[in-house]
């Protein structure tokens, strides 16, 4: 029986990614045969599940969806009796009732503690056993600071401290909450006690498959779209986001974050996300966009940095952001694994066009990290051309020519395939995508000359360049009163000011205008960015 099961399983991957009629009959043939087939207890129940995940995503038809689902259930219940017996080799993979073990951020972990439907715990901690004495000799109140100088390994210092086993998360994450004015300080020294949680999903709602956004109507495939005028669609206008209501919004944003949990992955936006920033844009073939800023605290300097997570009739198929200033965004994609032979192009296309109509970006970048430096996997798929083939450029002249050369030779000798030396050699520059005729300022650009400002006004002194620098522009635009929330804007627009000679009157309340958005609305923020660089 198991081999017939992995016999059946093999077809129906490899003809899940076709939508003409021989395919579509044979998947329904495969998991009508399959669901009479006992699950085995190996492995390959990972592929299985991930070829649900795509047939979920890009369904043919009622019909085969209805048996994926119905798949899924029994699955679930399968994994659910038995998931003492997967606990370890599942790890990781986002299965129903399987575990995920890892290191998340403080902020990840405390939110992981308040999840009403997962059980987090600790699992371990990292080569340095006395780094969290090292670290809670920081926090503890001053009467017990003595205990942590001893130099304990964790369980010894928290036995000493009275603190119970199922408490000492709690305890360890309540305190480091102490350092919250101080974030920045908080995650580094959070990152140094090296604290691998262990997050068990308490019931079936919390897995890959169940993870998703209610569909109003569903995208069935007659064929995968690889052939598409990207330029057309980033021409397109956008709808109007979808309203949601307070309980509708929380559920898109627990789904977020509950998609980078298990992947056992984190992003600054996902979790530093800033609620009221949440939008999500219905678009074509079943494809839905969520972006979403992050919270005062957590900003950096001058520009935006905008997460997103991209659905395909509702599941979670892709997640990363863009750093946005003025009209132009560095740009970043992931596609999850189950999904990469999908609509992978498309789905990229449709970002663009969310970014640029957006917020009014121009000009597009990514790092050779995306498409292969230091990253063996992305040189063998040939990322490179996945960029390229959608309009991206090199940065670099000479590479940009090479580029060009290697397209006209892979289009014009059948079977021609760039070498792994040139593919390597491209990583050397960014990638740009050009919208417009000119190339937008770049924050470092900004900050550069802030740098140079402070050594010669100031000899290098920055916090009297900072307070001064603030005093004058207080003076200059009458600003007077300040929300914490706006602090660390009032110093960026300050330094700013300065560094530029910025001295109309017009501009300079503009600037008093971005103190005042930064840390509440990223669009109106960027729409004033906008016209003060215009």
């Amino acid at each position: 029986m198991r081999k017939n099961f992995r016999k059946q399983l093999y077809t129906l991957a490899e003809c899940a990614y076709h939508m003409d009629e021989e395919s579509m009959a044979s998947k329904l043939n495969c998991l009508q045969k399959i669901i009479k087939t006992p699950l085995p207890k190996s492995s390959i129940l990972i592929q299985y599940f991930e070829t649900l995940l795509f047939l979920q995503a890009y369904p043919s038809n009622p019909s085969e969806l209805a048996l994926v689902y119905k798949e899924m259930q029994r699955l679930t219940s399968f994994l659910k009796k038995n998931q003492k017996e997967f606990s370890v080799w599942l790890q990781n993979t986002g299965l129903p009732y399987c575990v995920i073990v890892t290191q998340f951020s403080h902020d990840a972990v405390r939110w992981l503690l308040t999840h009403p439907d997962c059980k987090t715990e600790i699992d371990s901690f990292g080569d340095v056993k006395t780094n969290l004495c090292e670290m809670l000799n920081i926090t503890l109140p001053s009467t017990e600071k003595h205990i942590a100088e001893t130099g304990m390994v964790p369980e010894e210092l928290m036995d000493t401290l009275l603190v119970s086993k199922k408490d000492r998360l709690t305890f360890i994450v309540n305190e480091f909450s102490r350092l919250e004015q101080q974030p920045q300080v908080k995650d580094t020294l959070f990152d140094q006690v090296e604290l691998y949680v262990s997050v068990s999903t308490m019931g079936p709602g919390v897995n890959k498959a169940s993870n998703q956004l209610p569909v109003h109507e569903l995208f069935y495939h007659d064929e995968l779209n690889k052939r598409f005028d990207h330029e057309l669609i980033l021409n397109t206008s956008l709808p109007t986001p979808q309203a949601l209501n307070k309980a509708q919004r929380d559920h898109a944003i627990q789904v977020v974050k509950n998609t980078m949990m298990l992947t056992a992955r984190e992003t600054d936006p996902t979790t530093y996300m800033q609620s009221e920033s949440f939008r999500i844009y219905m678009l074509e073939r079943g494809i839905s966009i969520a972006i979403y800023g992050m919270e005062a605290s957590r900003q950096l300097p001058l520009e935006s940095y905008v997460g997103y997570t991209v659905f395909k009739n509702g599941l979670p198929v892709s997640y990363g952001g863009s750093w946005i200033f003025r009209e132009r965004a560095n740009f970043g994609i992931n596609i999850f694994e189950p999904f990469r032979k999908g609509e992978s192009g498309y789905i990229m296309a449709q970002l663009l066009r969310v970014y640029k109509n957006v917020f009014g970006i121009t000009y597009f970048e990514v790092e050779p990290y995306q498409y292969g430096l230091n990253n063996p996997e992305e040189i063998e798929s040939g990322a490179f051309w996945f960029y390229y083939k959608h309009g991206f450029r090199p940065v670099d002249r000479s590479l940009n020519a090479l580029a060009a050369k290697e397209a006209k030779q892979i289009k014009n000798k059948k079977g021609y395939r760039t070498s792994h030396k040139t593919l390597v050699q491209f990583t050397e520059s960014n990638l740009c995508l050009k919208l417009g005729r000119k190339v937008p300022a770049s924050v470092p650009s900004i900050t550069t000359k802030i740098t140079r400002m402070i050594q010669c006004s100031f000899k290098g002194n920055r916090i009297l360049a900072e307070s001064t620098c603030i005093a004058e522009f207080k003076n200059k635009t009458g600003l007077k009163r300040v929300t914490a929330s706006e602090i660390h804007a009032l110093s960026e627009m300050a330094l700013w000011a300065k560094a530029m000679n910025v001295a109309d009157k017009t501009r300079l309340t503009m600037m008093t205008k971005l103190v005042a958005t930064k840390s509440k609305d990223l669009y109106v923020y960027q729409q004033v960015l906008l016209k003060f660089l215009a």
